[in-house]
């Protein structure tokens, strides 16, 4: 649901990648372990993963956006936001953190 909010039916339909972007926020929950969260600094093997699926989240999410921009608009968030002529970063970055923002709530 949190998804359908906050991206676009192209992602909603690709289960694939749903599923994709469900296991990366699973590590990145698992990768806040009190030592990464206390030493940030250090290379822990956890700070690793979770930066490496942050990335893959990041990575994901501005490929749908970029998708988007070439296609005709909807009601989706993702195509209000470009509308609006906010930058991809943006609009990945609000997408994320609402998405984190109601994990969190759960």
């Amino acid at each position: 649901m949190t998804a359908r909010m906050t991206t676009c039916n192209d992602l909603i339909k690709n289960e694939a990648d749903l599923k994709r972007i469900g296991g990366l926020f699973m590590t990145l929950q698992t990768s806040a372990t009190p030592a990464s969260l206390l030493l940030p600094w250090f290379p822990s093997s956890a700070r690793k993963t979770g930066k490496q699926a942050a990335t893959e989240i990041y990575t994901l999410l501005y490929t749908y956006v970029e998708t988007r921009k070439h296609v005709e608009p909807t009601s989706d968030a993702i195509d209000i936001l470009i509308a609006d002529g906010e930058t991809t970063q943006n609009i990945v970055g609000v997408s994320l953190s609402l998405q984190v923002l109601r994990r969190c709530e759960v």
